[in-house]
């Protein structure tokens, strides 16, 4: 029997329902213990990102200290939730604004295909009403327009 099986699983390794072996980077800071602890840690970064975040602290000391604050933010998130509203409406305002100025490019974009087929169709017409005309006609409204 190894130390891995002789301590369980981690919170982590029993989290993503897997083995634990001796060289899992967050069994020391996150033992079978502290499942809630990690649970709530892990609604604010993903298993990678801890591993990641534990990877480049280099001295175990630090990792420590670390994995306590990782705990401890969690824990007031997760007992405070006013911080997370805050953020989900400053990220709701950002969406909102951003449709409001696709929406109104949008409306700038129809706008000018409107302008563009009211022009086109204006042209058209006068063309038309102008090959209408017989050559003595469209010669005295050119002498008009000089005048």
């Amino acid at each position: 029997m190894n130390d891995a099986d002789a301590r369980g699983k981690c919170a982590a390794c029993k989290y993503q329902n897997k083995r634990c072996d001796e060289n899992c980077p967050l069994a020391p800071f996150f033992p079978s213990n502290k499942v809630d602890e990690f649970n709530k840690v892990i609604r604010l970064y993903s298993v990678d990102t801890l591993i990641n975040m534990f990877n480049f602290a280099t001295v175990n000391e630090k990792k420590a200290k670390m994995a306590e604050t990782l705990i401890l933010e969690a824990k007031i998130r997760y007992e405070n939730p006013v911080l997370e509203i805050e953020e989900t409406q400053k990220e709701l305002d950002l969406v909102q604004k951003t449709n409001a100025f696709y929406k109104e490019l949008s409306e700038r974009s129809s706008l000018n295909k409107k302008n563009e087929e009211i022009s086109t169709s204006s042209t058209q017409s006068l063309q038309e009403y102008m090959s209408d005309l017989t050559l003595e006609e469209a010669t005295s409204i050119t002498e008009h327009d000089e005048t």
